[in-house]
């Protein structure tokens, strides 16, 4: 009767152990900063127009200058079988979402753009090269601006919007999910620095 009990006790513990493993996530995604480095603008581009108008920005020059990151990000499929993402064919940094309001994906141009599905197989990766760039706030900013302490660490989040397992590719599917942000489940990165010390911690400009 003994062993009986024990047979059933291994039993039990074997089947929640494999529920636990069936439940987690198998995708990982990991950001790396390739190289930094600044660029001078007009203050006619369109983004460096609106940042200034939208934040009130101090800015003196027909100029201004931008910090840009450029950037690798890996989405890896850690678990035991095929995995698929969505992802736009070229703007796919709109699969994508920033946990600050201070850094932001440069957007390029596309030539031909449109969502499909991207097949992870077990224990590999895709790996998507783009750049950010960096809000103007820091380098010009309004002389009565109280920013306060900023998020420290720069992280992207994977949107997912369907079952990850099942090879979907119907668009007709994905335009009205991706539309719709009460179905996103996010999947962060590991965060990178991206701020000084000083930025990290502006409190006050007068």
């Amino acid at each position: 009767m003994k062993s009986i009990f024990t047979f059933l006790l291994l039993l039990v513990l074997t089947l929640n152990f494999g529920c636990k493993e069936t439940d987690t996530n198998p995708i990982k995604v990991k950001l790396n900063l390739k190289k930094e480095y600044t660029k001078t603008l007009s203050t006619n581009d369109p983004w460096v127009r609106d940042q200034i108008e939208q934040q009130s920005l101090n800015v003196s020059t027909d100029s201004v200058v931008v910090h840009y990151y450029d950037i690798k990000i890996e989405i890896e499929n850690t678990g035991q079988s095929d995995i698929y993402v969505w992802l736009m064919t070229c703007s796919w940094h709109d699969n994508f979402r920033i946990n600050n309001n201070y850094i932001y994906f440069y957007h390029w141009g596309c030539d031909s753009n449109f969502p499909g599905r991207k097949k992870i197989a077990p224990k590999s990766k895709i790996t998507l090269n783009g750049t950010v760039r960096k809000n103007l706030k820091f380098d010009y900013p309004d002389e009565n601006s109280i920013y306060g302490e900023q998020v420290e660490l720069t992280k992207v989040g994977l949107i997912t919007i369907d079952d990850i397992n099942k090879p979907n590719n119907v668009t007709l599917d994905y335009i009205p999910n991706i539309e719709d942000k009460s179905k996103y489940k996010l999947i962060w990165s590991n965060g990178i620095k991206l701020l000084s010390e000083n930025e990290q911690n502006q409190e006050d400009f007068n």
